[in-house]
């Protein structure tokens, strides 16, 4: 796979070349329109089509340009890099008018680009007004990034999207994906969460930054070099923490003894319960968000949780997607603690005796403070069907709670700490083996 270098090489080896090329090569007839076509030709050319629409030869931007909104992840004009596609609108009518690749952002407002059928029918370099910028796009390019402290210089290069990823706790690849978007937007608590960086997610970011005291700029959505400085400045405090110093002797002070010396604890093993936790945290939406707001006609649920649960078969239909069984069972599975742990299905199918990973230590009413984090919950609903949870602790709980809704972390202290909503209605409290 040619890196996005060695494509630009291959991209500026055409300068100055008409279009009969590349329309011999995707079949238009002579005269026709072919800015895609260029972008077909190179990327084939490069090796490794599948960079672009798949490797099918497509002629038409606005065809185009819908592969790349599901497949790609679009990026503000100044985290632009070489080879990146951009899609113009000339018209701003929302209907993209041509399509090339990214040489060099210039500033938050104008960037270099080289394209086909332009400059009177020929490849060549041109520098845009930003304003006609519809999309920029970014094909996963391979990279040899890699983890160290990073340069504060306003460069969002493999480097720094390699950093920022292992920051936002992803396996990091310094490839600048959807999802690498999507959890910038969740960190920065963006109102969507698309994989689309646009002025809404650089304006939550800048103020995210902004109150952790790594950037001082204007809250504008303009996300340019000092932006990126203070997303490398925090990228640097979370995977490089300054330790603080001991607090240094007073003047004058002198040793009078030798200090005994102390045994330092050995760290706690993380245990299951805790494997539970941090995988439900990862697979549901944060406690705090609106869940009206993801329901499936308004919103978009979280992917990783739908990955999990197609993972087992679960992803059929939308009561499926949102069962509560089904998201407790993907949990338990993908935090490694059970992964033959069987969907919690109503309220007459009983938990086996004899499974390897819980234990049921209660049934009937729960007693205030008897829950601890991590332990499973199945009571009996009002309409005689189950519900199944995960208790998250200091209130919380882990559920899908309707079958409009996704898989949620809500807070409810009336039900979940003192029992007074459940406690007469309890099917079974599971807890798991931690030896």
């Amino acid at each position: 796979m040619k890196s996005n270098k060695e494509l630009l090489k291959i991209a500026q080896k055409h300068l100055g070349q008409g279009g009969a090329r590349f329309r011999k090569f995707v079949g238009l007839p002579s005269g026709a329109a072919w800015c895609n076509a260029y972008v077909d030709y190179v990327a084939n050319e490069g090796g490794d089509a599948k960079l672009y629409f798949n490797g099918k030869k497509e002629t038409y931007c606005p065809h185009s340009i819908k592969w790349c909104k599901a497949n790609l992840a679009e990026l503000p004009l100044w985290l632009a890099m070489p080879m990146d596609i951009i899609y113009f609108d000339w018209d701003r009518n929302g209907n993209p008018n041509h399509i090339g690749f990214v040489m060099e952002h210039k500033s938050t407002s104008s960037i270099l680009t080289i394209e086909g059928n332009t400059d009177g029918g020929k490849v060549a370099q041109k520098t845009r007004n930003g304003k006609y910028v519809q999309g920029i796009y970014r094909p996963h390019f391979p990279t040899k990034a890699k983890k160290k402290k990073l340069t504060i210089d306003g460069d969002c290069g493999y480097n720094t999207i390699y950093n920022l990823q292992l920051a936002l706790g992803m396996k990091p690849t310094g490839i600048f994906t959807k999802e690498t978007v999507k959890f910038v937007q969740r960190k920065c608590g963006a109102s969507s969460i698309d994989g689309a960086w646009g002025a809404s997610t650089s304006k939550s970011l800048q103020t995210f930054l902004k109150k952790r005291k790594c950037y001082d700029g204007k809250i504008d959505g303009a996300f340019g070099a000092s932006s990126v400085k203070g997303l490398q400045r925090w990228i640097n405090s979370i995977n490089y923490p300054v330790k603080k110093p001991s607090q240094a002797k007073s003047d004058g002070q002198k040793k009078t003894e030798t200090p005994k010396k102390t045994t330092t604890p050995a760290k706690k093993a993380e245990t299951k319960a805790d494997k539970l936790l941090v995988k439900a945290k990862e697979l549901a939406w944060a406690y705090g968000t609106p869940e009206k707001k993801y329901k499936y006609k308004t919103g978009k649920p979280k992917d990783v949780c739908k990955k999990a649960l197609k993972k087992y078969g679960w992803a059929d239909s939308k009561a499926e997607m949102s069962d509560c069984g089904n998201n407790v069972s993907a949990i338990v599975r993908e935090s490694g603690i059970d992964k033959s742990f069987k969907a919690l299905h109503g309220t007459k199918t009983p938990f086996p005796k004899k499974e390897k990973a819980f234990n049921i230590v209660h049934t009937g009413a729960i007693p205030k403070g008897f829950l601890k984090a991590g332990d499973i919950i199945r009571y009996k609903k009002k309409n005689g069907h189950q519900h199944a949870m995960i208790y998250y602790g200091n209130g919380k709980v882990c559920e899908a709670s309707h079958h409009t809704f996704f898989l949620v972390i809500r807070k409810d202290t009336k039900r979940y700490d003192d029992g007074s909503k459940i406690k007469k209605n309890t099917i079974q409290v599971l807890r798991v083996k931690e030896k």
